[in-house]
């Protein structure tokens, strides 16, 4: 994986960019207006950053990635103790 560095510690990957500037560029915009967007749009909806988040995690094209979102939102200490409690 190939990085560019806008700055020392500034680093993009590049195949990321390079998928996001050909959307960017559809829409008559620039790398630094859509990081302004961004930051204003995190002051004002800090909770944006979890939905981000969540969207760039997203898996898609594979039977797995169909099913993100449908199963539920538990993690691994839950569900073993969901389990145990099955079992008694």
């Amino acid at each position: 994986m190939s990085t560019l560095t806008i700055r020392k510690n500034f680093n993009f990957d590049k195949e990321l960019i390079d998928r996001a500037s050909t959307i960017i560029k559809k829409q008559n915009k620039n790398f630094t207006n859509i990081l302004t967007n961004y930051f204003q749009a995190i002051i004002k909806e800090p909770g944006i950053i979890d939905v981000i988040e969540q969207k760039a995690k997203q898996r898609t094209g594979s039977f797995i990635g169909m099913l993100d979102g449908k199963i539920g939102d538990l993690d691994y200490k839950n569900m073993k103790n969901e389990h145990h409690e099955n079992i008694s």
